[in-house]
């Protein structure tokens, strides 16, 4: 087999996935209230990489790009905690409509859903309603300001600048809580990571 020296750049997300308290639970936000396809229910009895054995669905919702929004339903480890409602800044699933009137008229048929929908909110480059999925996940829905490209490609120009400017302006606020090592890390921090399965596979088929 040749090997493939130069890389083409990734092109887009196949999939983004979390976990869910139930899966009927989801489909209905993500189908009945947000008009996604569920495209797939796959029902699986053990986790992939390992031997563990562990009953779980793997449900994937088709957007209007034919990319997916998935989730994992694990019935045997779950816990409530999960799925408490978390911070934008920590995690948050944000979709695209083509105008300011469709922007309002989804937060309409959201709140109307039963899902309480607030917005739109004025971002400068992108306008956006907000809400929570019954997992906990803040799900924003926007559209593009009228100078979405002119804005987008004055900050492409002077973004290498900003984030060293950002980087040596904080610095040593991250050190000073996370400390030297973990902000200097590039990867994962192996000795938190039990990958001896995973990487035993990995040999093996490798090897293959």
């Amino acid at each position: 087999m040749t090997a493939i020296t130069n890389l083409t750049p990734l092109h887009h997300i196949h999939h983004m996935a979390f976990r869910c308290r139930d899966a009927e639970q989801t489909r209905w936000f993500y189908e009945d209230v947000l008009g996604f396809t569920l495209s797939a229910a796959m029902v699986f009895d053990e986790e992939p990489g390992s031997n563990k054995k562990i009953d779980y669905m793997h449900l994937f919702f088709q957007m209007g790009d034919n990319n997916f929004v998935a989730f994992f339903d694990v019935p045997d480890d779950v816990n409530e905690k999960m799925f408490i409602a978390r911070h934008g800044f920590d995690q948050h699933l944000a979709f695209e409509v083509d105008s300011m009137e469709e922007l309002k008229a989804w937060r309409n048929k959201i709140n109307k859903a039963g899902r309480p929908c607030f917005g739109p909110l004025d971002h400068g480059f992108i306008h956006s309603i907000y809400m929570y999925d019954p997992n906990g996940i803040q799900v924003e829905i926007t559209t593009k300001d009228a100078r979405y490209n002119e804005i987008m490609a004055d900050d492409s120009a002077n973004a290498h600048d900003q984030l060293k400017q950002w980087t040596d302006k904080t610095r040593a606020r991250k050190v000073s809580q996370c400390g030297a090592d973990a902000v200097d890390l590039r990867g994962i921090d192996m000795s938190k990571v039990d990958m001896s399965n995973v990487t035993k596979k990995t040999s093996k088929n490798t090897e293959e």
